[in-house]
Parts: C-alpha cells; structure tokens; sequence
C-alpha cells in the first residue's frame, strides 16, 4: 500500500500487526526497514508523572500568575485558544492578560510519550487534559478541553503546541 510516496507493509509484534514503513536503501533486497523504539511501562509512567507535575503548575499558573504564563511556553509555540491561532510568547501573554480572571477544575488527564522518530531527539509528551473552568464574577461553569504538546527546552519543560476548547 503506498503512503507518502513509500511502502508500508504490516509485521507481527507481540500479536499485533504493526504498520512499518519501508525505504528503498539497505539490504539485498534493496529495503531497510525503520522501526519505532519500543516504548516501555516506564516511559508511559514518567509521562504521566511529568504530566501530573506540569498540569498542576499550568493550571495554578494561569489562576493565581497569569502574567507568567507565558514562560510556560516555547518562543516558537502555537496556542489555539476556542479557534483563535496565537503564535509566540508575545501573543500568548497578551492573550492570558486579556482574559479574566479563570478557575479550572480538571477532572481527566492522560499523557504518553511521543515517538522519537516523530519529533527527533527531545524528550516530547502529548498532554490530554478536560474538566470544567468558571470565569470570574457570575456565571455557569464550561466544559473544555486542552490537548497540550509538552517537550524540553534544555531542563526545563516547555509548551510546543497547546489547543484550548470550550465544550459547546
């Protein structure tokens, strides 16, 4: 079956059929098969604790120091917020000071690590989080949720790409 221009064929793994592509440098049969590092319990483990530790300064941050919010993020990070692109620091800070004051409550989050191969050496979670938040003053709680890109940035970790949804 093509895919972007290769060959991706199905192998057996451990029961499962897994998808690999193929390209066309290698062995005597002219194909070099590239094969995704297997991803252990304990990869998903730091994923969820990185992830549990993350969340909880995030959210803190954006309800008690929105003004620092923006350090949370790469330079280059991409912030969709309710559909509105935010691209760089500059604007996501401007964005978070814009906002009222906002109280969140989450009540799902689940992380896993990103393949290496996908994102290159960088150690790279995606961050799927949902609740409810209240704006500030009167008004009803919203539903949301947030799929956040999280990767390091030297040693610390940082914000790539973070999309916020309020759930209509």
């Amino acid at each position: 079956m093509e895919l972007y221009g290769g060959n991706l064929e199905m192998i057996q793994m451990q029961g499962m059929q897994v998808p690999v592509e193929f390209s066309s440098f290698g062995n005597s049969s002219g194909h070099q098969m590239k094969v995704a590092p297997l991803q252990t319990k304990k990869d998903q483990d730091d994923a969820q604790d990185v992830a549990e530790k993350f969340c909880k300064t995030y959210y803190d941050t954006i309800q008690k120091k929105p003004h620092l919010v923006s350090q949370l993020y790469l330079e280059t990070s991409v912030l969709i917020w309710d559909g509105n692109p935010l691209l760089g620091q500059d604007q996501i800070q401007k964005c978070f000071e814009q906002l009222p004051s906002l109280t969140f409550n989450v009540m799902t989050m689940d992380s896993h690590p990103i393949n290496p191969l996908a994102v290159g050496p960088r150690k790279t979670f995606i961050i799927k989080t949902a609740g409810v938040y209240r704006v500030s003053g009167p008004g009803s709680q919203k539903q949301f949720s947030q799929d956040i890109v999280l990767t390091t940035e030297g040693d610390k970790w940082r914000i790539a790409s973070d999309t916020f949804r309020t759930v209509h």
